[in-house]
């Protein structure tokens, strides 16, 4: 038996040495960087693919995290908002119904950021899930639950999602300017 050090299958997945280490997409190829090495670069360089090297794509694609729909998107900056200590305690941990009831509309000065950063995905249910779970060493908050928001953004500027009872609901969060200058973002 010969064993095939490279190859792209039809899902557009690199596989190095039988391992799935990462996927191609337009004329890059987002590999995980615990596989760089000379040998991968001159592979990818003979396709005239750009590698791109980003930690924890073997691991989602080893548990089936990224689903192959997903791998030829582009990635979204994440940001996860929490309420700020001091802020009515009853405010924390309902559903959005509940909460425009009780408060009124959302106020985005009451909300701190606790993340920002590449979570790899898009779909805010594993983004839930990492943040629930394993939140990676930068995230500064409590694990995710009701009453976050999770921020998606690219250039083209951001989309909000309130943790609700049954996942995500899309919202309006219109932060006060000193956080739109701080994170450069427009509304």
């Amino acid at each position: 038996m010969i064993l095939v050090r490279f190859t792209i299958d039809n899902r557009n997945r690199l596989i190095f040495y039988g391992n799935t280490v990462g996927y191609v997409k337009d004329d890059a190829a987002v590999v995980d960087e615990m596989f760089q090495t000379d040998e991968l670069s001159r592979y990818l360089a003979r396709l005239n693919l750009t590698p791109q090297w980003k930690e924890g794509v073997f691991d989602r694609l080893a548990a089936g995290d990224v689903p192959g729909e997903e791998l030829g998107q582009p990635q979204k900056g994440c940001r996860i908002w929490q309420l700020r200590k001091g802020v009515d305690v009853t405010m924390r941990f309902i559903g959005y119904e509940d909460l425009i009831k009780r408060f009124g509309e959302l106020d985005a000065d009451n909300y701190t950021q606790v993340f920002e950063g590449d979570l790899g995905t898009n779909d805010l249910e594993q983004i839930y899930a990492i943040c629930r779970d394993s939140p990676p060493p930068e995230y500064q908050g409590y694990r995710m639950a009701l009453s976050d928001v999770v921020e998606l953004y690219d250039d083209s500027g951001s989309e909000f999602f309130y943790c609700d009872r049954v996942g995500f609901r899309p919202i309006q969060f219109n932060q006060h300017q000193e956080q739109n200058e701080c994170h450069e973002m427009t509304m």
